[in-house]
């Protein structure tokens, strides 16, 4: 299994890419979950602009992490900021599951 030294809030840990993975897998479902009662044609293009960029920061940083580059406390944030901006364009819509 491929894993990779990182610094983390603890110090320096390894990490295996899978658990990467797996913390994008958890965040994807979270969303997907939504998703089924959004009616993607009303959403606005500044807001899927909004989604697009955290989406790129989450696939750069996720590059740098693969190539030992990057903290997973950058990885944990973009994570979040990824699945806060689909929940905002979802909540927009007023098409929020919970």
């Amino acid at each position: 299994m491929a894993s990779m030294m990182l610094q983390n809030e603890r110090g320096i840990e390894e990490v295996r890419l899978s658990d990467l993975s797996r913390d994008l897998l958890k965040v994807a479902d979270r969303i997907q979950a939504e998703m089924p009662s959004v009616p993607f044609d009303a959403i606005r293009p500044e807001a899927m602009a909004r989604v697009e960029a955290a989406e790129q920061a989450v696939d750069t940083l996720a590059r740098d992490l693969s190539q030992g580059q990057g903290e997973l406390i950058e990885w944990h944030g973009a994570l979040t900021a990824y699945e806060s901006a689909w929940f905002q364009v979802i909540e927009s819509l007023g098409a929020r599951n919970n």
